[in-house]
């Protein structure tokens, strides 16, 4: 199914970012008592990804992110998890942090700070 994918897809970024599976629920808006072996699930296609709007939300920041970093660094496949976990001058901060400690506002900013044309929408 389509969540099916959306769920493997996303897990794979999470991956690619190398985020501990703690981080890796907090993004994707999973409720706190998530287990990480339930991720596994989500990665392998075991199981889909609830249609849940929050969670789904995330997802769509998660993918957009990904997208503007390949934009962004297109021959370094290794520049958007290192881009994420070290300091932005532009963002005063980690964006990795930035979305920890800000969640979906978090998401949204550390986004439109890699894609210009969001703002364009906001």
């Amino acid at each position: 199914t389509e969540r099916t994918n959306l769920a493997m897809l996303v897990m794979n970024i999470l991956d690619e970012w190398r985020l501990a599976p703690e981080d890796q629920i907090f993004l994707l808006g999973l409720p706190q008592e998530t287990k990480p072996r339930q991720l596994s699930r989500y990665r392998n296609g075991s199981a889909p990804f609830p249609q849940d709007e929050v969670l789904l939300k995330h997802a769509r920041h998660v993918l957009g992110i990904q997208e503007s970093l390949h934009i962004v660094f297109p021959l370094n496949r290794n520049m958007p998890g290192f881009w994420l976990k070290h300091r932005n001058k532009a963002l005063k901060g980690i964006p990795l942090q930035i979305m920890l400690d800000e969640g979906i506002n978090g998401m949204h900013r550390v986004w439109r700070q890699l894609d210009c044309t969001l703002n364009w929408t906001d």
